[in-house]
């Protein structure tokens, strides 16, 4: 599920118990650049119920949304498993946009809405 708040903040949440795969990747990159219409979003994504990533799909999420209109992620964790991959996307993909993760909804939200769109 994805879609832009009053305040402008693109909302991320994937289904419970999905497992993220590398094909999952482009099809995100355009639904972000479709939901946002191409302009700069910041988003949060709550990844609390997903069962599973491995190495290669978050690496290509931090590619292709790298490349895309997203300009800073905050992340949703809070499950031991949600948080390891938080960890592991965060210390061993590096995404380039500033990305931290949060437990609550309203941390996340408050942190990127703070994080400015460059000119």
């Amino acid at each position: 599920m994805m879609w832009l708040d009053d305040s402008g903040l693109l909302w991320h949440r994937l289904d419970h118990g999905v497992s993220v795969r590398v094909e999952h990747a482009s099809g995100i990159r355009e639904a972000v650049e479709h939901v946002s219409k191409g302009a700069p979003v910041r988003a949060v994504v709550d990844i609390s119920g997903v069962q599973f990533a491995d190495r290669a799909a978050r690496d290509a999420m931090a590619s292709v949304l790298d490349d895309s209109n997203e300009v800073a992620t905050a992340i949703i964790v809070d499950s031991s498993i949600s948080r390891a991959m938080g960890t592991l996307f965060l210390k061993l993909s590096r995404p380039k946009r500033p990305t931290r993760l949060f437990i609550g909804e309203r941390e996340a939200a408050t942190w990127v809405a703070g994080v400015p769109i460059a000119a």
